[in-house]
């Protein structure tokens, strides 16, 4: 995919800010379904574009609890109580986010899991290079002697993985592809 011109991204934002402001009125001031019908007609990359322009909107040095006063009920509809600790900004409440594969080559991963001379991988990258190649149908034994790695070890690290993606809610299959036809 080939990004926007700065022109391509002006014209996208005149054209969705109707959309942004509707969605500001619709939380404010109407229902569930107003907000459901609006974000149902948009596109995943309307939708993208859309948050981009909603967080554009707001000061990321106003404080958290000024930003959120108009909000005087909770999820219920009750009448909400403050949290008398919001003092921070918006800025500050933000958390620091990695994009994933952060300091990952893939490329050498699929190179190290792929015919040809060993490569040399750090933990993360590892780390990803038996996930997939389990998730590609490799056994233990090919994914451990394409990363210069034990049987065991790579069956010990794709539990990990199992463990973290159920945890985060993710499903993978009970059965790694290899442990099948192994099994026979």
């Amino acid at each position: 995919m080939t990004s926007l011109s700065a022109e391509q991204r002006g014209d996208m934002v005149e054209a969705l800010l109707p959309e942004a402001a509707g969605l500001v009125v619709d939380v404010h001031e109407g229902s569930a379904d107003d907000i459901k019908t609006r974000l149902h007609g948009l596109t995943r990359h309307e939708l993208e574009a859309v948050t981009v322009l909603l967080a554009a909107m707001v000061d990321p040095d106003r404080g958290l609890k000024d930003a959120l006063s108009w909000v005087t009920f909770d999820e219920h509809g009750q009448p909400a109580t403050p949290p008398l600790a919001v003092v921070r900004t918006v800025r500050d409440a933000a958390p620091v986010v990695k994009p994933k594969g952060y300091g990952i080559d893939t490329s050498a991963v699929l190179r190290a899991l792929g015919p040809g001379p060993a490569i040399d991988l750090n933990r993360d990258e590892r780390r990803l290079a038996i996930e997939t190649g389990i998730r590609r149908g490799m056994t233990y034994d090919d994914v451990a002697e394409r990363l210069g790695m034990d049987r065991e070890s790579v069956k010990r690290a794709w539990d990990r993985v199992k463990n973290r993606a159920r945890a985060e809610g993710r499903w993978l299959p009970p059965v790694a592809v290899g442990e099948i036809r192994e099994a026979s």
